[in-house]
């Protein structure tokens, strides 16, 4: 049985703000081996500038990357607001005391092998751990986690994040699924307010993070993954509160029997019943997903799709047999493909006098011209048309109207400069499939690659292939209606 504090112990909000934004740090454990974590984390903090003094400690070191190192905690100068352990489990109560000597407010356990590995003595020690930190008014994130990535406040535990700052915060109990997210939306155009990895979560855990997102006027977008809730009735009520003003993105872990067992060895969490879940997570008003590639399909969504006042759909399809396709996923994932209305097939009449009557939609661009704009036209069509409430481009046909020369290269950053600019002006939610590149020439697969990461970074909403695209709107239509009729 976990130490639980009381209600009163809770944390405050703005105490909870005032614990990220820490005035020194210190890390425990730091070590020369650059394959190690306690190399990282020292890395991480010179790397990204994080603003105030870093204490490496290690007895065996004199200094680390141009940093004085000390023995202990004790010998550090003045106070130290915040303290990163990455000693193994069996020293983590002298890092305790060492914190408490030194007056620290936060103690981040990276350190691991607690209840989660099952054994007895180490559920004895993880509640010694929660007595102690209680005790010692230390507030605790972990332990068996990676802790905090705050670039704004100059925090991280990898030194290859960027350190833009962004408007999406996630809380996980998943070390790796921090990476993952963190990685993978950054090359979609996500950025993250802070990025929150808890653990087996002895203190500081899923509710009481939520309730800091949803106070926090950095974080617009709230993702979650949890394997375990601590108290179920105050998480949904922290759920129900972040819903309210912000969306709240949740993946649970342990849906399954097979779930359930891991998650019980990886963060010692207790799954609870799926049909149970879900229906509460409804209620509170949040959107669950079922994979961590939906996590991130949704997120940027809500990040760079732009207003959807409903569900009819103009798509780019691609060619031949891809536009049926697509057809049947953008219906299956309850988008309503309209017909192409008679002012703008008049439009392509007009601008199109040999494929005009061809064009259908979702449109077959393998009857388009690239190097010509029509497609380009023709997206530009859809998004003006009231007729559309979002816009899906299939735009694999770009890396094609690359060609060697300076013209070439004109018409393939107009393409570009265009699809930047996608629905913007008419305030209507645009997409782009973007896959990777088909062609074994280097010097156009770069160009696409290039152009991908160019577009997300300009806030684009990028999706790796259509089925992802459709399923990701469909969600997207259906969250935003229910926001509409909550009122």
């Amino acid at each position: 049985m976990r130490t639980r504090r009381t209600k009163s112990e809770r944390v405050a909000r703005d105490e909870l703000a005032a614990l990220f934004r820490p005035q020194s740090i210190a890390v425990v454990g730091a070590s020369a081996n650059e394959r190690s974590q306690g190399y990282e984390f020292v890395k991480g903090l010179v790397d990204i500038g994080f603003p105030g003094p870093v204490y490496p400690v290690n007895p065996k070191l004199s200094e680390l990357l141009g940093l004085k190192a000390y023995a202990r905690l004790e010998e550090i100068p003045g106070t130290v607001d915040f303290v990163i352990s990455a000693v193994p489990a069996g020293a983590v109560l002298e890092v305790v005391e060492g914190a408490k000597a030194k007056g620290a407010k936060l103690i981040h356990f990276f350190t691991a092998r607690f209840s989660e590995t099952g054994r007895e003595d180490a559920r004895e020690l993880e509640r010694e751990l929660s007595r102690q930190t209680r005790e010692a008014g230390i507030r605790v994130i972990g332990p068996n986690c990676m802790g905090v990535y705050y670039p704004k406040g100059r925090i991280t535990f990898d030194p290859v994040f960027l350190f833009e700052p962004g408007n999406v915060g996630f809380l996980t109990q998943s070390g790796s699924h921090a990476y993952r997210v963190i990685g993978r939306g950054m090359e979609r155009g996500l950025r993250f307010s802070k990025v929150i990895s808890y653990g087996n979560g002895i203190d500081l855990n899923e509710a009481d993070f939520l309730d800091h997102f949803a106070e926090d006027p950095e974080t617009d977008i709230i993702a979650a993954y949890v394997e375990g809730v601590h108290d179920g009735r105050r998480f949904l009520a922290a759920l129900r509160r972040a819903a309210a003003r912000k969306p709240v993105v949740v993946l649970k872990g342990g849906r399954t029997t097979a779930g359930r067992a891991a998650a019980a060895s990886h963060t010692a969490a207790l799954a609870s019943q799926q049909a149970v879940w879900r229906a509460a997570v409804r209620q509170a008003g949040a959107l669950e997903v079922g994979s961590l590639n939906d996590l991130i399909d949704m997120l940027v969504a809500f990040r760079n799709a732009g207003p959807a006042r409903g569900p009819r759909v103009a798509v780019l399809g691609g060619a031949g047999g891809e536009t049926v396709e697509t057809a049947d996923l953008c219906n299956e994932a309850g988008l309503d493909v309209a017909p192409i209305p008679q002012g703008m097939r008049e439009q392509l009449r007009e601008r199109l006098p040999q494929t005009w009557d061809w064009v259908g939609n979702p449109i077959d661009s393998s009857i388009l011209t690239w190097g010509r704009f029509e497609a380009a036209d023709i997206l530009q069509m859809m998004v003006a048309s009231p007729a559309y409430d979002l816009v899906i481009a299939n735009v694999r046909g770009l890396e094609w109207i690359l060609s060697p020369g300076e013209e070439g290269g004109k018409v393939f950053r107009g393409a570009v400069d265009l699809l930047k600019s996608l629905g913007r002006e008419n305030g209507k939610a645009a997409v782009l499939v973007m896959a990777d590149p088909e062609s074994r020439e280097e010097w156009r697969r770069k160009a696409l690659l290039d152009a991908r990461q160019e577009l997300g970074a300009a806030g684009v909403a990028i999706y790796p292939d259509m089925e992802r695209a459709a399923r990701a709107m469909g969600r997207y239509v259906r969250y935003l209606a229910e926001r509409r009729e909550a009122g």
